[in-house]
């Protein structure tokens, strides 16, 4: 019951928990003024919890909650059923991934 771009912030934290605004940001290749309606709305489902930092008030850093961390387990089939969706053999997803990832690289480097 969550949206595509809010399991992917989901996958950032999963993946290593209580990070600031602008690694998610940079891991999603998203600007915060995208990041911020959807972290409110995680925040408000009670998944993850939003305060400025301790050391840096500018910073804001994002954690989980229990029930943000046992949502995990519920999202462990997305990737497959996602595959499932798609009109591609294995070998071409692959190439598209790369492809994506190369592009994505590029445009990173301007």
């Amino acid at each position: 019951d969550i949206t595509y771009p809010q399991y992917l912030v989901l996958m950032v934290l999963w993946e290593k928990d209580e990070v600031n605004l602008s690694t998610i940001a940079e891991k999603l290749q998203l600007q915060s003024n995208t990041l911020t309606p959807l972290l409110k709305r995680l925040q408000q489902r009670e998944l993850l919890e939003r305060k400025r930092s301790e050391t840096d008030e500018r910073n804001i850093v994002i954690t989980l909650t229990e029930k943000g961390k046992a949502l995990k387990d519920q999202a462990c089939d997305v990737p497959a059923m996602l595959a499932e969706q798609l009109p591609l053999e294995e070998e071409e997803a692959k190439e598209l991934y790369r492809l994506l990832y190369k592009m994505i690289g590029k445009m990173s480097e301007k």
